[in-house]
């Protein structure tokens, strides 16, 4: 299937990923997100997460294969090594064909890139430690927010904004909690998790108040740029709505039966597929947008 190859090869992930940082950038710096360092960022981003994930996988595959949904491990057992030089090279390759771009000579940029990777890999493997970090049931998922929302708001030439950094992260939070839920049957007798520790219904209800965190923080950025008299902000706006599409696909009777499921097929492509889809939904809005504000006009002109 389609959705299978494109979830597990994490193609769909690293779109996720670049459409985040996109929208990130449409919303700390309106003005010049079409900038080619704002693409090339993205396109890093998307790249560096596609190897973070294959990275993790091939760790967990080469140590725990038994911890892994039945699917999943065929598909490594078989692309094992294809995933990890694929993701690889294009990781090289985009960070040399960018490198100075994206300002990767600066020592504040290094730093925090080897902080990141430095914890993405401790989330899979600490020496004296089996399993790594993601066994600290109540670190696993503000793990991966940090990281996410890190990673996908430090665009190149922009300053660091802490209400931007912390929306992303309440963002991911909420919609990695449920990821849990679905890895339950693999995880219950290794490693305890949140779902484990209360419940899949207390993971969901938690999951989608942080998405009304998130769209209120959202909310209260378009009030705050309008009373301010800086117009229709489209990042916040494309964030709000994401939020609440998000907030709508963790409703108890859509996903809780999905993500419960005997079936690993359907706990997959719910989780794997509809959820990891939330952050790529943005990017037709974003083509939207583009082509509103910059094909049209140019067009126009003709």
């Amino acid at each position: 299937m389609t959705w299978r190859w494109l979830s597990f090869s994490h193609v769909w992930i690293g779109l996720g990923a670049f459409t985040t940082t996109m929208l990130s950038g449409l919303w700390s710096s309106p003005e010049s997100w079409w900038r080619p360092e704002g693409w090339m960022f993205a396109w890093w981003v998307g790249a560096t997460t596609g190897v973070g994930y294959s990275v993790q996988r091939a760790i967990k595959h080469a140590q725990h294969p038994q911890h892994m949904p039945s699917e999943r491990r065929r598909f490594w057992d078989e692309h094992n090594t294809r995933m990890l030089v694929t993701w690889s090279a294009l990781w090289v390759a985009v960070t040399a064909c960018f490198y100075d771009e994206l300002h990767w000579h600066r020592s504040e940029r290094q730093l925090t890139l080897a902080f990141l990777g430095l914890v993405s890999l401790a989330y899979s493997v600490v020496p004296g430690f089996v399993g790594g970090l993601r066994r600290v049931a109540w670190l696993k998922v503000p793990i991966i927010a940090g990281v996410w929302a890190t990673a996908t708001t430090l665009h190149p030439g922009v300053a660091f904004e802490p209400w931007l950094w912390a929306q992303r992260f309440v963002f991911i939070a909420s919609l990695t909690l449920p990821f849990d839920i679905r890895d339950l049957a693999v995880d219950r007798s290794h490693i305890h998790t949140v779902a484990s520790i209360k419940s899949p219904v207390w993971v969901l209800r938690i999951a989608r108040l942080g998405m009304l965190v998130s769209a209120a923080m959202c909310m209260f950025t378009l009030i705050l740029g309008a009373a301010n008299g800086a117009g229709f902000a489209a990042g916040p706006a494309m964030c709000l709505a994401q939020s609440f599409w998000g907030w709508s696909l963790l409703r108890h009777s859509k996903a809780l039966a999905a993500l419960t499921s005997c079936d690993d097929d359907t706990k997959e492509k719910y989780a794997g597929w509809t959820l990891d889809g939330v952050l790529v939904a943005p990017l037709f809005l974003l083509a939207i947008w583009w082509f509103v504000t910059t094909i049209r006009p140019f067009v126009g002109k003709m």
